[in-house]
């Protein structure tokens, strides 16, 4: 069974035109490996779009409930970045640190620093609502406040 998505996209604006209806492009591309076939017509009631996969949160930007991406705080003039993915964590500042995170009640880190630093290994963070911060308390170290800068890609 073949499996089709169609998108289809059209002209939006508040201009007058004339009149005239703008041209709207449709592309239909077939799944069993067939040519993506570009029409133009003069008339379309509304762009749409059909697919027939789930989206991904993370491919439309909803990552409000995920503390897996790209973090980056300042502290004083040294920059902290945080990566966390699928359980991993990096950590880069003055030093490199890298270990695991779980997300369960809240986010636990646990770090290993490759210079033998111990002051951002450990740490206990909250992620806000809007899931656009996220604040590490580190056990033997600062309080840093990490902004999204990235998700991570699939």
């Amino acid at each position: 069974m073949a499996v089709a998505a169609v998108l289809a996209l059209s002209s939006c604006g508040s201009g007058d035109n004339d009149g005239k209806k703008q041209p709207t492009v449709s592309t239909s591309v077939s799944a069993t490996g067939g040519q993506a076939s570009p029409s133009t017509t003069s008339a379309a009631p509304e762009p749409t779009a059909t697919a027939t996969t789930p989206v991904d949160s993370a491919a439309t930007g909803d990552a409000t409930q995920t503390v897996e991406g790209v973090w980056l705080a300042t502290q004083g003039t040294t920059k902290v970045q945080l990566v966390l993915g699928k359980g991993k964590a990096a950590l880069t500042s003055t030093h490199l640190c890298g270990g695991g995170y779980t997300d369960q009640d809240g986010v636990a880190i646990t770090l290993t620093c490759m210079d033998g630093d111990t002051e951002r290994t450990t740490g206990r963070g909250v992620l806000a609502a809007d899931g656009k911060t996220l604040t590490v308390q580190w056990t033997d170290g600062p309080t840093d406040v990490f902004a999204r800068t990235g998700l991570p890609s699939s």
